[in-house]
């Protein structure tokens, strides 16, 4: 397990690295206003949908909260009622998770779920509790900057996500493998801090099922908070040709000015005496 743990800390770490372009730019035009200014944003130079990657040390978060989960189990009698609020089969847990976003729409995390489990257990199907727990790395996709653009000061975001890692039975020494996917909702409280709703669903996909436990799949409700560790915001990337256009505009309002004072200078020679 400690092998697997490293593995996928590993990959955590070499996609963060790899898809992480470092760019540094210089400010393009003046004029910028106060609310643009704290945002990064200039509108009459930037581009509407695009923004400048930071650096692999910005845009990491860190995320706790507290999660209700339900277990569904491959050896329950016929007839188990399917609720996931029986308490035979749910409990509360603990999610921790860190991770980065690399672009405003894409991000990966590290994500820890788990504590306290609750199932019927072994083939008599007896009520009962154990301690588990699942780490996966996930993709996340954060769907309203993808389709409506980054506003570092939007209120709600919605971001899908999937993964794949480690689930444990600790109580019985346990493991295998496993895929989840869930949908994150966060709310933003500032620009460090933000509540989530993650409501998510897990499965093993090997044959060994966390056993005496024969987990089937499970669902988790999680509510937390997340904070912004370091830079959090983006700046729009520059439009070049607005930026072209803006300065060719300046250019040819100084040549129109130049050809003015010519005018006028012609006019004012015309008008002194002639010289003997």
């Amino acid at each position: 397990m400690r092998q697997l743990i490293i593995t996928l800390f590993a990959l955590f770490v070499s996609c963060a690295s790899f898809a992480q372009d470092d760019i540094d730019i210089a400010a393009i035009a003046d004029g910028t206003s106060e609310a643009e200014a704290q945002s990064g944003w200039n509108t009459s130079t930037t581009r509407n949908n695009s923004v400048v990657t930071n650096s692999f040390f910005s845009n990491w978060f860190v995320s706790a909260g507290i999660a209700g989960s339900s277990f569904f189990g491959e050896n329950e009698p016929e007839g188990t009622s399917g609720s996931p609020f029986k308490s035979f089969r749910n409990n509360l847990g603990l999610s921790l998770s860190m991770g980065k976003w690399f672009t405003p729409g894409i991000g990966l995390r590290m994500k820890f779920n788990g504590i306290w489990g609750k199932g019927l257990i072994g083939e008599q199907a007896v009520e009962g509790s154990f301690k588990y727990l699942t780490l996966q790395v996930q993709t996340m996709f954060n769907l309203s900057n993808l389709f409506k653009g980054y506003n570092p000061a939007r209120l709600y975001n919605f971001i899908p996500y999937a993964g794949y890692g480690l689930m444990r039975n600790i109580s019985y020494n346990d493991n295998t493998l496993g895929f989840g996917f869930g949908l994150l909702n966060t709310f933003r409280l500032s620009d460090r801090v933000s509540l989530n709703v993650d409501f998510n669903y897990n499965k093993p996909v090997s044959d060994n099922h966390l056993s005496p436990y024969v987990l089937h799949y499970s669902y988790n409700l999680e509510f937390g908070i997340t904070y912004n560790i370091g830079k959090s915001k983006w700046k729009k990337a520059p439009d070049v040709e607005s930026i072209h256009e803006m300065y060719q505009m300046e250019i040819e309002a100084i040549n129109a000015q130049l050809q003015d004072e010519q005018q006028e200078n012609e006019r004012l020679r015309q008008q002194l005496p002639p010289t003997e």
